[in-house]
């Protein structure tokens, strides 16, 4: 007598192939979001970077930075920074519903450092807020907050 045995995988090894399907899809998909928020961080960092640059160059002809409703001005950045890119005001994952760093739909600097938005704080030379275009800003320190809670702080070159 001769037995065939019957072709075919049995069902431990199919729980064995689908568990080990499972740990490489989540490594996979861990890794994806971990070079996004790498991305979103690099931006963040070239879009303060840009600031910074612009904000320099503006003081070199007027002698003293914006205040932060200046800064916060989409005519005014049109007139007084004009290589700033239209988004670099913008967090990568900014949306209108941040009451903090959202103006009439559009973003904009806040006033403190917040997850999602980019802060601007403009003093003067006693540390005291600069407000408004009366007051003589000599100093500012821009903030961006990575993924993560680290903080990317950029500040006056003076």
């Amino acid at each position: 007598m001769s037995s065939k045995r019957e072709q075919g995988f049995t069902l431990i090894e199919l729980l064995v192939v689908s568990v080990i399907v499972g740990i490489l899809a989540t490594l996979v998909a861990m890794t994806y979001s971990g070079v996004q928020a790498k991305n979103r961080n690099g931006s963040r960092q070239n879009h303060i970077n840009s600031l910074q640059a612009q904000l320099e160059t503006y003081y070199a002809l007027k002698i003293r930075y914006p205040s932060l409703s200046e800064l916060n001005s989409s005519e005014w950045r049109k007139q007084n920074l004009k290589n700033l890119p239209d988004d670099a005001v913008r967090d990568p994952q900014w949306n209108d519903t941040l009451t903090d760093c959202t103006e009439k739909g559009k973003p904009k600097l806040a006033a403190a450092p917040e997850e999602k938005c980019y802060s601007y704080q403009a003093t003067t030379t006693d540390g005291s807020p600069c407000t408004d275009e009366k007051t003589a800003c000599t100093q500012y320190t821009l903030t961006a907050i990575y993924e993560g809670g680290e903080k990317y702080v950029k500040t006056s070159v003076n």
